[in-house]
């Protein structure tokens, strides 16, 4: 027992020698040379999140759109014709890139042309929403394509009542009975219960 006393002392013992050196300075001011701080710097914003990737996206979006004086560019006419095959091509170039879902909300209506306008109808808000992120990409492409500047989306959702799924039996019921009245007369008769 005495033995491994000792040897746990030698440990310590050692330690209390390396500790008796003079401490160094830890102050990193001390050593290290002082770094100038820029003032009035804009912060950019940090890719590490959704959100800041997000405030990017929609920065871009805002400064293509605003350097753009579109009244000095051309306008050259396009016909309804001309942009269903421009909207098409953008489709199937976005289908073979990879972006599907967005290739499938352009496919799912036809757009139409009034003046310089593109009205779409969509039967979703999330489509609108998937749709207004790259408007600024389609819009660029459609302009570009058909040399007219100043062609402009816009997009109009419509969306359907939702079906409605008969559950219980008394729903069930229900249903079958605006279908076919003559089923309360047989559940009467015939003493059903539902």
């Amino acid at each position: 027992m005495e033995v491994s006393k000792a040897k746990e002392l030698v440990p310590q013992k050692q330690v209390a020698a390396t500790s008796s050196k003079p401490k160094e300075s830890l102050s990193p001011t001390a050593n290290t040379k002082s770094i100038p701080v820029l003032k009035g710097a804009r912060m950019r914003t940090s890719a590490l999140s959704l959100k800041s990737v997000h405030q990017k996206v929609a920065a871009v979006a805002t400064v293509e759109e605003s350097e753009i004086d579109r009244d000095t560019l051309p306008k050259t006419p396009c016909s309804e014709e001309k942009l269903l095959k421009l909207w098409k091509n953008y489709a199937e170039d976005l289908h073979k890139l990879g972006d599907k879902s967005l290739s499938s909300i352009l496919s799912a209506s036809s757009p139409t042309l009034n003046n310089f306008a593109i009205h779409l109808t969509l039967p979703s808000k999330f489509m609108e929403e998937q749709l207004l992120r790259a408007r600024p990409k389609i819009l660029k492409f459609l302009r570009e394509s058909a040399n007219n500047f100043s062609l402009d989306l816009h997009i109009q959702v419509l969306e359907t009542e939702a079906k409605k799924f008969v559950y219980t039996p008394q729903e069930k019921y229900e249903k079958l009975n605006e279908i076919n009245p003559n089923i309360e007369l047989l559940r009467k008769r015939f003493k059903l219960d539902l």
